[in-house]
Parts: structure tokens; sequence; C-alpha cells
């Protein structure tokens, strides 16, 4: 049965690619043996390394892969805010936090200007004690 559509690129698919000589060769080798192209051995032979080292590189390469797939969030990624950014950050809410103080400061002077008697304290209130009304005859038993 003959295959319809575009033919299939493997390695070829990197003649774009900018990458290094060693990097074309160990990716092309890659994929060939994932393709069934060529045995562990012969991939060992043609990168000059042993099976240990080939299967640390192959594995490395599927899992970087693997995730560069993984789902992500639409849309450009956030960007780490700079010091200069950070910086200009804090300043601006250390601005608002200063117009409120001066807001505040403000309202009590007003309230001072205008109700004076609120900021007198009454003698021995400042302690804590509490002042006691003397008693009149009239609250005494028997006073008229």
């Amino acid at each position: 049965m003959a295959r319809r559509g575009r033919p299939v690129k493997g390695p070829e698919l990197l003649e774009g690619m900018e990458i290094s000589e060693v990097a074309r060769q160990r990716l092309t080798v890659i994929l060939e043996t994932l393709a069934g192209v060529l045995t562990i051995e012969e991939a060992c032979r043609v990168l000059n390394v042993n099976r240990s080292r080939f299967h640390d590189l192959r594995r490395e390469f599927l899992g970087r892969a693997a995730g560069l797939l993984e789902p992500r969030q639409p849309g450009p990624k956030p960007r780490q805010p700079t010091e200069a950014q950070l910086e200009i950050q804090r300043l601006q809410d250390e601005i608002v936090q200063l117009k409120l103080d001066l807001k505040a400061t403000q309202v009590r002077e007003e309230i001072a200007l205008v109700m004076p008697r609120l900021l007198i304290r009454k003698r021995g209130a400042a302690a804590g004690k509490k002042t006691r009304r003397r008693a009149s005859p009239r609250d005494t038993p028997g006073g008229s």
C-alpha cells in the first residue's frame, strides 16, 4: 500500500537548524535508534561512546524534549521584575503610605482646631483614675 501525503522526514529536519556538528550527529543517531534504523551497538560505534553513556544521552534528550512538550499557559511568559522596578514599586508604596499618614495628621489638626475640648483631658483621667462626684445633701438619706 502506497503512503499518501508528504514524505516522512526524520533526521533531515535538522538541516535548517543552527546547531553544532556534535549536537547534530548525536541527535541524528538518537532519532535513528528510536526509528529502528540503527541498533544501540551501531549508535555507540558512530558516536564513539559506550552503551551506558549512549543511554544517558538518549534519556537526557528525551527528558528535555518531554519537558518542552508540557502544556503551558497561553500568552507571553511573566517577566521577573528588575531591581530597579522593585525599588520603584517600593517607593510608590511608601508614597501612598506617606499620603495616608499626612491626611490623617491633617484631619487630627482640623479636629483640634474646631473642637479643642476633645483634646483636654479631665483631671485625674490622665492617670486612669475615675473622678467622683461629691455627694450633695439631697443625695443623703434624711436630707432636704
